[in-house]
């Protein structure tokens, strides 16, 4: 971790997308799935995702819905017609025989199947249960390189993977970077789940041990999603700098803790990033998390951070906001929660989720509202870092936030100077002393 060298924050809003936006080839995605877990064959799921900034209705071309269909040609689930998918929402189809990640509430399945899809085959989503699947009713596809059948896969498919029984998943790069761990630019898709027609680039390998099964190694978890899941559509939240008056990789904004606790995946300390989040949909907010959509992580080359996300509590800390040097207030920055299952027990990494836990149905983040938020980060080798999450909340979400530091980030934005109270009252002084002078040499004139 560099403090000292170059620092750049960027804060971003997820614009709406309402039909097919840039590098959006379907409003209605495949953005995450996986074809065996850690229970087998069987530990599998499918989630379709609605990628515009609107509420979408299913309505299929014939038949009951749209069905997510394997490239043997059989159907695994329907999703109904009248189903409404919100801005940003998901729709978790699952293999019930095996299953394993249904333990939280916002990812058990909507609907279920229980014959296998076969390791590195394609799926498909059309728009239609009645049979049809042709590329004129196809949503969309995903398959691996080895899938003969090209209606279930666009482009030349994702690379094949050895099959392991871990926790892994393929989920669409929501960042623009492929899911490299040593790319140091921003992110250009603002969140949005990147879709070029091409399964390579748009799709990147994740699991919880970063293991290398052929098809890229990164640290990251799967993380399921269906209708009840917080959603990510809009651009709900907005960022700040928790301390206005601090550089953005200075305390209290950033944090660097030297205490080594390899147990928590934190051999080399912490880093604790604090932003200030602002509900601007205009509705309460009951559920917020936050999605990892960029991290320098494991396989982590020398000169770079390898970071690990892990829970955190919340804590009290002494803020100076605008006006600047008018003094200090108490500020109760929440703490945020990895979510799981999966087990992560190397922390987070890319598509891990964070939850806040103070925003509930019982205490949602009111409509204009503020909520100081951390993210506690383990590191396990010094260098270079970047960091960025997309916004997920009930009933509406979106927003990124993206930390980098290091000397190949890009530039800081400059910030506006604000004037300290000292500051005010010697401009102050001046004014008076300038108009004072002026009084006087009209003065003179008038009566010379």
């Amino acid at each position: 971790m560099r403090f000292n060298g170059g620092g750049a924050v960027r804060i971003l809003g997820l614009a709406a997308i309402v039909a097919c936006g840039a590098g959006a080839a379907q409003a209605q995605q495949i953005v995450e799935f996986r074809l065996r877990g850690p229970s087998g064959a069987n530990d599998e799921y499918v989630r379709v995702h609605n990628q515009t900034g609107a509420p979408m209705t299913v309505a299929a071309s014939s038949g009951g819905g749209w069905a997510i269909v394997a490239s043997d040609g059989v159907a695994r689930c329907t999703i109904p017609n009248g189903t409404v998918l919100a801005a940003g929402g998901s729709f978790l189809c699952a293999n019930s025989v095996a299953y394993s990640l249904g333990g939280i509430p916002s990812a058990v399945a909507d609907a279920t199947y229980t014959t296998d899809i076969a390791d590195n085959a394609g799926i498909a989503l059309f728009d239609n249960d009645a049979g049809n699947y042709s590329l004129a009713t196809r949503l969309d596809a995903v398959g691996s390189n080895s899938e003969v059948n090209t209606l279930y896969k666009e482009g030349v498919g994702y690379q094949a993977l050895t099959p392991f029984s871990i926790d892994y998943a393929f989920v669409r790069d929501r960042c623009g970077k492929g899911g490299s761990i040593t790319a140091s630019t921003a992110c250009t898709s603002a969140g949005a789940p990147l879709d070029t027609d091409a399964n390579a680039a748009d799709f990147v390998f994740v699991d919880t041990n970063g293991t290398s099964a052929g098809a890229g190694q990164r640290l990251g978890a799967p993380g399921p999603a269906n209708r009840t899941a917080p959603a990510s559509g809009g651009s709900t939240f907005t960022t700040a700098l928790l301390d206005t008056c601090s550089a953005a990789n200075a305390a209290p904004n950033a944090v660097r803790g030297f205490l080594s606790d390899p147990a928590n995946n934190s051999t080399f300390g912490t880093l604790d990033l604090r932003r200030t989040f602002t509900n601007t949909s205009g509705a309460p907010i009951t559920s917020l998390r936050f999605r990892i959509i960029d991290l320098t992580t494991f396989p982590a080359p020398s000169g770079y951070a390898d970071l690990r996300p892990r829970t955190s509590t919340d804590v009290v800390v002494a803020v100076d906001r605008t006006p600047c040097g008018s003094g200090t207030s108490n500020a109760t920055v929440a703490g945020t929660t990895l979510l799981q299952p999966p087990s992560q027990p190397n922390g987070g990494g890319f598509n891990s989720v964070l939850t806040v836990p103070s925003v509930t149905a019982g205490t949602p983040l009111a409509p204009g509202a503020s909520i100081d938020v951390r993210f506690l980060l383990g590191i396990q080798q010094d260098g270079t870092s970047r960091f960025a999450v997309v916004a997920e909340g009930a009933p509406t979400g979106g927003g990124v936030f993206e930390y980098c530091d290091g000397a190949d980030c890009p530039a800081p934005p400059t910030p506006t100077p604000v004037p300290t109270m000292t500051e005010w009252a010697m401009i102050l002084f001046g004014v008076i002393l300038a108009g004072g002078a002026a009084l006087h040499i009209q003065r003179r004139r008038r009566f010379a």
